[in-house]
């Protein structure tokens, strides 16, 4: 018999993320200004881009802590790893697209944690195909 070990559904970084997503895309959907500095340089919509997905995103994935079944926690957590992987993703390439060099070590930490989120994403998946197979083969 096999045994599926899922581990890492509450990596304090990812935690954190999550929750400074939802809370700053709850601030800002809410009227709250970002920085000036960096929101000069991008349009409108990438802004609101930006705030929408990381209100739902961070929302989902804090979501997924609480649901006990481990599939879907898993499929919910994935869904937010995209959002994540995406918003940083959109805004990074919209302060590239402004040419400011300023923005050099936003754009670095933008594609960091996209690419994180990405990884992330990834393994949430390999974790719910395993569970699928020992699903499949009456494993579980």
């Amino acid at each position: 018999m096999t045994t599926i070990v899922v581990t890492g559904r509450h990596r304090p970084h990812e935690v954190l993320f999550l929750v400074l997503s939802t809370v700053a895309g709850c601030a800002f959907v809410a009227g709250v200004k970002p920085p000036t500095t960096l929101e000069q340089l991008v349009p409108g919509w990438v802004l609101w881009t930006w705030y929408l997905l990381l209100l739902f995103s961070g929302a989902i994935g804090l979501a997924s802590f609480a649901l006990r079944d481990t599939y879907r926690a898993l499929l919910l957590e994935s869904a937010a790893m995209n959002g994540q992987a995406a918003a940083p993703l959109l805004y990074g390439l919209a302060l590239v697209a402004s040419g400011n060099g300023a923005a050099a070590f936003a754009i670095a930490f933008c594609a960091t944690w996209a690419a994180a989120s990405v990884w992330r994403g990834q393994q949430v998946r390999q974790g719910m195909r395993a569970l699928r197979q020992a699903s499949e083969s009456g494993d579980t």
